[in-house]
């Protein structure tokens, strides 16, 4: 047979399984259980009834029995037994003279009760017996032997379909032996005593032997206390060997219950039915959605970016989840077309960074001044000047990597200005203060060269000559690299400073080809928390910083 695995199902077979299981076991725990509670508390009320009636019955028949023994006491003073027997101690009488006269005295002492007197002698009792009784079979001694042996003390037995007191009657004076009497109570009599509950009609009571377990009396013939699936409870009778038993069948008290219980079977049953369709709506209205949404994922797997706007609406968890998607796409949708439009800026600036890297003003005018230098002054610095230009060309073209080296960086820029210097004849100063540790930190490649060109041309030209100055800086600022080129120019015009710090200035524009370059690949390649920032400084002059992040350090081989 095969087996279902948990993990084979699906989302909406496990949420069904679990809900169904989470209501419908506790319901039908709950319906056992007030139905065994019930049927507890129905048992444990009958008993309460039954022995609150066996102890009603029970006294009445300890006190019928107990007039019957009073009433044999009343035989003791008789003076008329004592004169039937001295005359039978005398003269012994034949049994036939004893049975006429003894009837007779019987008749006058038997009150309301059956009474039976027989000689005091247990060998004339069979002969006796067979004068009162006709049937061929004689009556067993045992009752007369066990009277004469108990010297006087009565005792009840059971005999024939009657119950039966029998004793030993002495005389008062010298307690010699006078009669044995019995005294006979039917059957009919003693049930007359026991009350049943009239609303159950089956309720019986029974005479048992507490020693052979016989029922000696019954007033139904419907059940037996012994059989299954009835209420019984007993009670000893006090002075005999008998116990009253009470019974009743369990159908006549636990039969509206059990239709209750039936009744209560099938409306759990019916409200299983309603809440495993209510679950099947409720979790369907939760997969459906799901389902919805992981079919809108998988067409995201294959490349289409689709929102899915059929739950949306929804104010619930699913709705927001929903929203959440939608929100998802939408923001991928934006990073492609950013993506895009960064990758098309990106091409676009590596193409002016190679067009612009070397400005053509520039190689014109150093050309200009070698030639004249050439054709008026033969001196070394021809040869510096053509030396400078080679290393700034050779680093602007190196195999077209990306990074460089804080050291090389700034030699590239010292390239510069050293150029610049032999040709405004040392017409401004240089510092540069860069820690040594910080030499080894890659850095994006050609992003200095341009803000000191940016000073050179725009701050440090519109001085007289001597008087220009420039302060490079590079330091740590937490987890960023810093670079700051500062000059003591005219700065910026407040509209040209805002502008370009904003970086809106169009590359045609004089002087914003370089820092817009600068500005968008380090934006482009590590976002948008560096750049460039332009600042006209309070004693005058312009400011540029540069923000890069911290790299690992390059080691020397």
């Amino acid at each position: 047979m095969k087996t279902i695995k948990l993990a084979n199902l699906t989302l909406f077979q496990k949420m069904f399984i679990l809900l169904f299981l989470s209501v419908s076991v506790p319901v039908t725990i709950l319906g056992y259980l007030y139905f065994s509670e019930s049927k507890d508390q129905i048992e444990h009320i009958t008993k309460a009834l039954l022995m609150e009636n066996l102890q009603q019955n029970s006294q009445r028949i300890e006190q019928f029995f107990k007039e019957a023994e009073l009433h044999s006491e009343s035989i003791i003073g008789s003076q008329r037994l004592e004169i039937l027997a001295d005359e039978l101690e005398k003269k012994p009488l034949e049994d036939r003279l004893f049975l006429s006269r003894s009837i007779t005295l019987t008749n006058e002492l038997k009150g309301r009760y059956d009474l039976s007197m027989y000689p005091p002698d247990e060998a004339r009792y069979v002969t006796f017996t067979s004068l009162i009784r006709t049937e061929a079979k004689p009556a067993g001694t045992e009752w007369i032997s066990k009277a004469l042996e108990l010297k006087g003390k009565g005792f009840w037995y059971f005999d024939n379909n009657t119950f039966i007191y029998a004793r030993l009657v002495r005389a008062m004076s010298d307690l010699r032996p006078l009669a044995v009497i019995k005294l006979t109570i039917p059957s009919a009599a003693l049930q007359e005593q026991l009350l049943s509950p009239a609303n159950y009609s089956n309720f019986g009571h029974y005479i048992v032997d507490r020693e052979t377990d016989k029922v000696l009396l019954a007033n139904s013939v419907n059940i037996l206390y012994r059989e299954k699936n009835v209420f019984a409870a007993d009670i000893a009778l006090a002075d005999s060997p008998w116990k009253l038993v009470a019974a009743i069948p369990e159908a006549d008290l636990i039969g509206p219950v059990e239709k209750i219980r039936q009744f209560s079977f099938v409306l759990v049953f019916i409200s299983i039915c309603l809440i495993a369709m209510l679950l099947a709506l409720i979790t369907n209205s939760f997969i459906n959605p799901i389902k919805y949404i992981l079919g809108q994922m998988k067409k995201v797997q294959l490349g289409t970016l689709v929102p899915g706007y059929r739950y949306d609406g929804r104010r619930d968890e699913i709705g927001q989840l929903a929203k959440g998607y939608n929100s998802l796409i939408f923001g991928m949708q934006e990073l492609l077309d950013t993506t895009k439009l960064m990758e098309s800026e990106k091409s676009r600036m590596e193409m002016q960074m190679l067009i612009h890297q070397i400005n053509p003003h520039f190689l014109y005018n150093t050309l200009d001044a070698i030639k004249w230098r050439a054709d008026h002054v033969k001196e070394q610095t021809i040869t510096e000047m053509v030396s400078s230009l080679g290393n700034l060309i050779r680093y602007s073209i190196n195999n077209g990597e990306e990074f460089t080296t804080v050291e090389r960086e700034i030699e590239h820029v010292k390239s510069y200005l050293r150029i610049e210097a032999l040709r405004n004849q040392d017409a401004f100063q240089v510092v540069v203060n860069v820690k040594p540790r910080l030499l080894n930190y890659p850095i994006l490649k050609l992003i200095i060269q341009p803000l000191v060109e940016n000073s050179v041309r725009h701050g440090l030209n519109k001085l007289q000559p001597g008087q220009g100055k420039i302060l490079v800086r590079i330091f740590m600022d937490g987890e960023d690299l810093v670079c700051t080129v500062e000059d003591n120019g005219p700065g910026f015009p407040e509209e040209a400073a805002a502008a370009t710090g904003c970086f809106t200035v169009k590359p045609d524009q004089t002087g914003g080809v370089g820092l817009y370059n600068v500005n968008q690949r380090l934006k482009n390649r590590f976002g948008f928390k560096y750049g460039v920032v332009l600042a006209n400084r309070e004693q005058g002059g312009c400011k540029a910083t540069i923000r890069h992040p911290v790299m690992e350090p390059q080691t020397n081989p």
